[in-house]
């Protein structure tokens, strides 16, 4: 079974005893591979990651085109798209026999964005994994500014 230290708000977590540090399995560890994927530029060494700083922070506002969002939303939708497909490929290709079917990826929901009415330039995103398992798949939300 593979499994790997514990992070929480991108430090690693401590055994309450203070003699070493947690670890995470299974459905767990899945759900923080996929968290640090989304959180990350694309890594040279690994090729995993979604490279989301190239899409936050366009201004869609400077254009006169009352549709010029979209292309954003888009990149971004490609980005995490081809970020968990990355991931999704590594899990096969490394360890596979080790994971357990709740930690491996099955397939993932396109990426649902949608503006926040106070402020068009703010977008909240979702995105569903559906692992192996079946029954052990989760969400996981997050906002932006592009």
């Amino acid at each position: 079974m593979a499994k790997t230290l514990k992070f929480t708000d991108g430090d690693m977590v401590r055994l309450y005893t203070n003699t070493g540090y947690e670890y995470v399995e299974d459905r767990e560890k899945g759900y923080q591979d996929v968290a640090l994927i989304l959180t990350t530029d694309v890594r040279v060494s690994t090729g995993l990651g979604c490279g989301l700083d190239k899409v936050i922070g366009k201004d869609t506002m400077a254009q006169t085109n009352a549709l010029a969002q979209f292309p954003a939303v888009f990149d971004f939708q490609n980005s995490l798209r081809i970020g968990l497909s990355r991931l999704k490929n590594a899990q096969k290709a490394y360890m596979y026999g080790q994971r357990t079917p709740g930690e491996l990826i099955y397939d993932f929901s396109p990426a649902e964005i949608w503006a926040e009415n106070e402020d068009p330039r703010n977008f909240k995103w979702s995105v569903s994994i559906i692992t192996v398992s079946g029954r052990d798949g989760y969400s996981l939300a997050g906002s932006t500014r592009v």
